[in-house]
């Protein structure tokens, strides 16, 4: 399995799909999947006024490694993108 990039509409529909409980974030960032052949899970990434970021919603169909492989990439994406602070 990879991580690959969604669009925000890609992993809300994804989401709203599989996870039960999921409300659009205020402000939604960007998305992140994982998959092989099919999309097996997704991450909305979001940020709060005060510029910390967080980790908005997230769902994995239980596939190995799905839920490790979207923290990591979470991480990893918000630092790339200059955010000290999460609220993951």
């Amino acid at each position: 399995m990879r991580i690959v990039p969604l669009s925000i509409r890609q992993a809300e529909k994804f989401l709203r799909k599989h996870g039960r409980h999921y409300k659009t974030p205020a402000t939604p960032v960007c998305a992140i999947g994982v998959k092989d052949t099919e999309l097996h899970g997704a991450a909305v990434l979001g940020c709060h006024p005060n510029g910390s970021a967080e980790l908005s919603h997230i769902y994995c169909d239980g596939s190995s490694q799905g839920y490790t492989l979207l923290y990591g990439a979470a991480w990893r994406v918000l630092k790339a993108m200059g955010y000290t602070t999460t609220a993951l």
